[in-house]
């Protein structure tokens, strides 16, 4: 089922509000304002079985709404220098959780779009299968043997310390040395952790795409995001993919393999890596 996010702490915004409901990810979106948003809706809006169209979003006044549905309202885009989480009920899904939002409510059906009209465009064939994933890759080749490993040492946990890694080689770099550090995917242990070591780092919900690039909210200044993925063989191997994201086409990413060593874990670069 689609996560369903509903608004809380904010006031009833009164711009109005247009355009054709459509699905990314796990998340309803708006579409045909001057970019795609993200909808929160009224509270006691919820997620129901439509028996003629599937799943619908059914609003409190008892209106329902699908994928494809053009609707009216009442709201206004969210402020962009705040993420999503502040004004959502719910947990909000990482990949929902960096673009823009909208507030809807009062919502008026405009165009309602069955399977069985004439006019119905049906959805477009599915994509090709995915390309294998990446920490596969790096499983399938051998380390880089003309690669020096490099120890990260006083870390216990394989996922820090390749967020270590990842940032510190940031922090070295001349371009990007000061940036601001988005993190993905980390729990408050980790968070805190990494904020002791290292000044500037934030969560992923704290930065957000603007114009194709990576901005910190709070001051809209550049930033990036980093990412560190990892399948760990129990504690004797770990096979592990590092990411730093400045832009649809900045960005870059390698595989490591990691072992434990007394005191922390040694990183030895894979021949898979990915640039963009």
């Amino acid at each position: 089922m689609p996560a369903l996010l509903t608004y809380t702490h904010i006031g009833a915004l009164e711009a109005i509000q247009a355009g054709t409901v459509v699905k990314r990810g796990p998340c309803f979106y708006l579409s045909g304002a001057p970019e795609e948003a993200v909808i929160l809706w009224p509270e006691g809006t919820q997620i129901v079985r439509d028996t003629e169209r599937g799943v619908a979003v059914e609003l409190p006044d008892g209106l329902r709404i699908a994928v494809g549905d053009r609707i009216r309202g009442g709201g206004g885009s969210l402020p962009p220098a705040q993420p999503i989480s502040d004004f959502a009920s719910q947990q909000v899904p990482e990949s929902c959780a960096t673009g823009p939002a909208v507030q809807l409510h009062s919502v008026e059906l405009v165009e309602r779009v069955y399977a069985q009209d004439e006019d119905f465009r049906p959805p477009p064939p599915p994509p090709p299968p995915p390309a294998p994933d990446f920490l596969d890759s790096v499983r399938d080749h051998p380390a880089d043997s003309g690669s020096d490993a490099i120890e990260i040492l006083g870390i216990d946990d394989p996922r820090e310390a390749l967020f270590a890694h990842m940032i510190a080689g940031l922090r070295r770099g001349e371009d990007f040395h000061d940036r601001p550090v988005c993190l993905r995917e980390v729990d408050d242990a980790l968070f805190s952790r990494l904020s002791i070591r290292f000044e500037h780092v934030y969560r992923a919900g704290a930065c957000r795409w603007q114009d194709g690039g990576v901005r910190l909210r709070a001051d809209d200044s550049p930033a990036v995001f980093v990412e560190a993925r990892l399948d760990c063989d129990g504690r004797s191997r770990c096979v592990a993919e590092g990411a730093r994201i400045f832009g649809n086409v900045g960005g870059e990413g390698q595989g490591y393999v990691m072992k434990p060593v007394p005191g922390g874990w040694s990183l030895t670069t894979s021949g898979i890596s990915w640039i963009s």
